[in-house]
């Protein structure tokens, strides 16, 4: 993963346009769909030094970065800028790597995620990058569960048998260090034969 952070020190029509600025920075999170995680940062510290925005683009890899300088929908907020007089500096670096099983500077929901009565529980990871994962536990039974993203259901520990055609007559039975994969608007059957602990990646 690569951060690209831009500093900027906004001229008095600058300063005018602040708003508009702000916008456009914040909608380059819609319109480049490769951007893992976008931030708009704006200074309160009264300093002769300090700058008036931050910008904190976070993407996989220094090929996709180039591709972010580059793309049609970034140039013109660039040069829209830069016609306001606006200075700017710029530190780019990659992310050290998370080992296995740890999640790097997360964002941790205290409230629980409860389903079918108590029997299957989870808390919400937000990952520094954005990505959306729910860690929990399914109890012993059978469940039906909707998506609306795409998901990547990792099982840790336990076993259970999963049935995604809808039919009810194509069980396959995953154990922990396993996954499997739900399209998008769908949904799944499951069956919990033991206590299961299970990560669940949401994929954009």
């Amino acid at each position: 993963m690569i951060k690209h952070i831009v500093f900027f020190k906004l001229s008095p029509e600058g300063l005018k346009n602040k708003d508009e600025i702000i916008i456009k920075l914040n909608n380059l999170k819609e319109e480049i769909d490769f951007i893992r995680a976008l931030e708009v940062g704006v200074n309160f510290a009264d300093e002769e030094r300090a700058f008036d925005l931050a910008l904190t683009v976070i993407v996989d890899s220094k090929e996709a970065l180039d591709a972010y300088a580059t793309h049609p929908k970034h140039l013109p907020v660039v040069a829209f800028i830069k016609s306001l007089g606006t200075q700017s500096k710029v530190v780019d670096y990659e992310l050290p790597k998370k080992s296995d099983g740890e999640f790097g500077n997360a964002k941790i929901t205290k409230q629980a995620n409860i389903y079918f009565n108590g029997q299957v529980t989870s808390r919400t990871i937000i990952e520094a990058d954005g990505t959306k994962k729910t860690l929990g536990i399914m109890m012993p039974g059978t469940y039906t569960f909707g998506t609306e993203l795409a998901e990547h259901l990792e099982i840790l520990s336990g076993e259970v048998e999963i049935e995604l055609s809808g039919q009810g007559s194509n069980w396959e039975k995953i154990v922990g260090g396993e996954y499997f994969e739900v399209p998008a608007n769908s949904s799944f059957d499951i069956k919990v034969n033991t206590i299961t602990d299970y990560c669940c990646t949401y994929i954009n």
